[in-house]
């Protein structure tokens, strides 16, 4: 153990005596020990602070009863028996000290929590009862000890004690909604069903969109066999709560016939009748759901929400063609609309349909030429067709309606540098940057520009700033400490080595399951052969999430013939050569060298110019193998 870690308490102890006020000893409320007595008894209160930091419990419990015996004054003393007879599962003198702790100081709270929870695991529920209600003098406002306090009642056959304790409660000024909720349920699970009733009411006149509220209060009217009522209740919370996925449970749950759904479906809008025939369908009561969406099919919308909802519905049936034509019809209702166009070409997108979603984006253009967000979907449908050229263009056009706009110059950017045109990329970057300079995405696609054009110390600058703003961190420490890392071998500089194993550190805290990261970190030790038994775990751990990546295998490999352990090598090494088929060329060579090395230390020097050779198939510049094939 550090020494440190017993001076510490050691030093607190002392300052606590020293101030005259705040010690153990300060506390005393007679004469009885005299001064040499509590020096003495000082000294075992220190001691026992030492034991308790070494966790020698025993031992600390033997100091403070020769405490106690110099100065039975001090509530500290015998607050710190009642914990350390805790520890060691004593809980009758645990609870002995507390009382006499108590006895001393009533104040204590921590000591009449200690003597609740040690009354409650012996089973003396009354016991408790009347030590929560001393706590309760000093901690008026502790709602959760009032529950714990109600259920005791409950619990030792005194419910009718309940109803004063809340009411109580809820006469004072700013009760949370959540404490009147609670209360509410309690009540009614006592049979006090109206009071129970009137408080949910009061709640939800105040605040309509307190869910809680709303299921209590339904609930309530179950339990007392009122169901059309609970079913009312239901459909009121659904309308102020449309996005509440219980509220509409529960209605679902409680329809039984088709009958049921009469009133619903003459009443209320489509947007509410949508979530109801998901709910039908998600409970198994297809008949009930086919009900609503028929019936939603006949209705005309009247905003834009409901045409999606109705869209929504066709698209969960996999009835694309229905979809397009409502969404078609949606278009002539409302041609103003950005979220049915974004809806319907994203929509589109998830079929496949890329070039019907981009037709769509330049149909919302058409309507509203300057809308940053159409042409940003329109030029993402295109990246991810690789259409790189095409979405450059639609950057460019887009950049003259909304000039200065840096999630364009950003995107832009991008596309740039999947041509090649990092130099030209870099312009963009800048400039979005220059729109605005909180922004993260800009720095991160700027770092990365430069680190392809191999501007390390530029990079790391710009990525390190990007890390400050973002706020998920995990792509923007993997390039950082990718840029650090690559800095360290270009440039010969070993202090970026250790801010890449920083920075992957970091990353890995942020997420221990960063299989990629596990990767880079793991391969960096192989490959300078230092903190080999770690780098092993660290690959060991990529390979778990990922099994079959030949990338993390050849890693794993190379780990293993830097310790030496050359069968597990070249197993590895095998099973990467396997899995290495979609791999780009320069993996692959990679690859073919680890194991042509590793077949060469085996002694196999036919299997290991077969790979050397393949690497230079692969990289016909790579002067360091063909070396290795040179006789």
């Amino acid at each position: 153990m550090k020494k440190s870690s017993y001076i510490r308490p050691l030093c607190c102890v002392l300052l606590l005596a020293a101030s005259g006020c705040a010690g153990p000893w300060a506390l005393s409320k007679s004469d009885e020990a005299t001064g040499e007595g509590r020096r003495q008894a000082m000294q075992y209160f220190i001691k026992a602070k030492v034991f308790e930091a070494q966790q020698n419990y025993l031992g600390a419990i033997v100091a403070l009863r020769s405490a106690a015996d110099l100065d039975p004054t001090s509530p500290t003393v015998y607050a710190q028996l009642a914990e350390n007879y805790q520890r060691i599962d004593d809980m009758r003198m645990a609870a002995h000290f507390a009382r006499e702790g108590l006895a001393l100081e009533p104040g204590q709270l921590r000591l009449r929590r200690l003597l609740i929870q040690l009354y409650e695991r012996e089973g003396d529920r009354r016991a408790a009862i009347e030590q929560i209600e001393e706590l309760l003098l000093y901690e008026q406002d502790n709602w959760p000890l009032y529950r714990h306090l109600a259920y005791l009642y409950a619990e030792t056959g005194q419910p009718a004690r309940i109803a004063p304790l809340f009411k109580k409660v809820l006469a004072r000024e700013n009760v949370p909604p959540e404490v009147g909720v609670d209360i509410a349920g309690i009540f009614a699970r006592v049979g006090e069903k109206q009071e129970a009733e009137n408080i949910y009411t009061r709640i939800l006149a105040v605040d309509p969109t307190i869910e809680d509220a709303w299921l209590g209060l339904a609930e309530l009217k179950l339990s007392q066999g009122y169901r059309n009522e609970a079913m009312l209740i239901y459909r009121r919370a659904a309308g102020q709560l449309p996005d509440s996925s219980m509220i509409f449970y529960y209605l679902a749950q409680l329809m039984a016939t088709e009958h049921d759904l009469e009133d619903i479906l003459a009443e209320e809008d489509v947007g509410l009748l949508y979530r109801l025939g998901l709910a039908l369908a998600e409970a198994d009561k297809p008949a009930e759901a086919t009900m609503v969406f028929e019936h939603i099919v006949g209705l005309q919308p009247k905003t834009v929400g409901h045409w999606l909802d109705l869209a929504r519905y066709y698209i969960y049936l996999e009835d694309y063609d229905e979809a397009n034509a409502r969404l078609e019809k949606a278009a002539s209702a409302m041609p103003d609309s950005s979220e049915l166009y974004l809806y319907w070409g994203t929509a589109l997108e998830n079929q496949g349909k890329f070039d019907e979603a981009i037709v769509i984006y330049q149909r919302g253009l058409q309507h509203l030429p300057d809308h940053r967000e159409l042409y940003l979907y329109w030029g993402i449908a295109l990246e991810q067709q690789e259409a790189w050229q095409e979405a450059t263009d639609v950057y460019r056009r887009a950049l003259v309606e909304v000039p200065g706009n840096a999630a364009l110059n950003v995107r832009w950017g991008i596309s740039l540098g999947q041509q090649g045109e990092w130099e030209q990329a870099l312009t963009h970057f800048e400039e979005a940057v220059a729109a605005d300079s909180l922004y993260s995405e800009a720095y991160l696609h700027w770092g990365i520009a430069l680190e392809r054009l191999e501007r390390w110390e530029a990079a790391i600058g710009t990525l390190e700033r990007a890390a400050e703003l973002e706020i998920d961190k995990g792509p923007v420490l993997f390039y950082l400490a990718s840029s650090y890392e690559q800095g360290a071998r270009h440039l010969d500089r070993m202090d970026f080595f250790d801010r890449a194993v920083e920075t992957f550190e970091r990353l890995l805290e942020f997420n221990p399951n960063d299989s990629y990261a596990l990767n880079y970190l793991g391969y960096m030790y192989a490959d300078k052969g230092i903190r080999l038994e770690v780098a092993v775990g660290l690959l060991m751990r990529a390979i778990s999430l990922e099994p079959e990546n030949s990338a993390f295998l050849d890693s794993l490999g190379w780990a293993y013939f830097r310790l030496g352990q050359l069968q597990q090598a070249e197993q590895y090494l095998h099973q990467a050569l396997a899995l290495m088929g979609e791999d780009d060329l320069e993996e692959q060579a990679v690859i073919f060298d680890h194991a042509g090395d590793i077949a060469s230390a085996l002694g196999k020097e036919g299997e290991a110019r077969t790979h050397w050779q393949k690497v230079l198939e692969l990289a016909p510049d790579n002067e360091e193998v063909r070396l290795k094939l040179t006789p």
